[in-house]
């Protein structure tokens, strides 16, 4: 069922594998050594020391629009996704339905990690009790996209987009404004895409984990984590990463298809089987009689009756405790 009365015109998508060995500038994501650090969490099976990330990338020009009487007092906003630029998922509206329907958790200042076209970073910028966001991304054309995005929809003073890999800016002056902001973040957004290589979770590891360095005490994540993932690769994000308490589901959906059709989530669903194959923590599916599957059988199943596996898009609620 859909999540907001949004207007969106998508034309087809294509799927984009960035390797960390590449140069920046082309677009990639160089987390190696903060991942490394990470992927020995517990049900972690790793497959190969290498980090790259699947997300769709749309290849033309489109845009959302998203109604006032939708947003719960934030107005009409109208979000450009052009061509080369990572377009709307139903993973990116559930978190902007956490946001409009968790306003009262948003005050003072923020970051939106792996902003893309700056989407989370400017409905938050919407809400009066927000003061400052810092959307960052790796790729060039998403920030310009967010900046076109900020200017159309009146929060340029509000925001302030920055070429990173994730949590460190490319740029000398703007290490040195996110450096000043350590300890002060009241809140962080997260939309993160599927790692490869490992078993899925590596960035929402790498969200949480160095989050620290920014959050305030009592700050809070919005991060996206879908219902595939299993009950516990999301408790591992508080009970192994220290520093964090859990408050919840923010918003979900209803089950929907885990759409095998997109090229991205079939990638992703190959991905759970290696994994599983390796001991990790299996990962968790419906299939149209509510039975449970782990992610082989889901697979099984799509291939020999061609229906696409159900779960639920969802962001999680993570409290900065010290």
């Amino acid at each position: 069922m859909p999540v907001l009365a949004c207007l969106a015109f998508r034309p087809a998508s294509s799927l984009v594998s960035w390797d960390t060995d590449a140069a920046p500038q082309s677009g990639t994501f160089h987390t190696r050594d903060r991942y490394a650090q990470l992927k020995k969490a517990p049900g972690y099976c790793g497959l190969q020391n290498k980090c790259t990330m699947i997300r769709e990338i749309r290849t033309g020009g489109d845009f959302s629009i998203f109604k006032e009487e939708t947003t719960n007092g934030l107005g009409k906003l109208k979000l450009y996704h052009p061509k080369g630029t990572f377009g709307l998922t139903p993973a990116s509206n559930i978190l902007i339905k956490a946001i409009i329907d968790n306003q009262n958790l948003l005050c003072g200042s923020g970051i939106d990690w792996g902003c893309g076209i700056g989407c989370l970073a400017i409905f938050a910028a919407r809400i009066k009790a927000v003061d400052k966001i810092y959307g960052l991304d790796i790729a060039q054309p998403n920030i310009d996209a967010a900046m076109i995005n900020a200017q159309e929809n009146q929060v340029t003073n509000k925001v302030s987009f920055m070429l990173a890999d994730s949590y460190r800016p490319f740029s000398l002056q703007d290490q040195s404004v996110l450096e000043g902001m350590k300890g002060k973040i009241n809140f962080i957004l997260a939309n993160p895409p599927s790692s490869e290589g490992d078993d899925g979770f590596a960035f929402r590891r790498l969200v949480v984990n160095d989050a620290k360095k920014y959050l305030s005490i009592g700050g809070i994540i919005l991060l996206n984590i879908s219902f595939q993932y299993g009950m516990k690769r999301m408790e591992s994000l508080y009970k192994d990463i220290t520093g964090f308490s859990y408050l919840g589901i923010a918003a979900s959906t209803d089950y929907v298809p885990f759409d095998l059709s997109r090229p991205d989530l079939l990638e992703c669903l190959k991905i759970y089987i290696k994994e599983e194959q390796k001991g990790g923590y299996e990962y968790t599916f419906f299939n149209q009689n509510a039975e449970l599957m782990n992610a082989e059988t889901a697979f099984k199943n799509y291939i020999e009756k061609g229906k696409s596996p159900l779960t639920k898009w969802q962001t999680h609620i993570f409290k900065y405790i010290g």
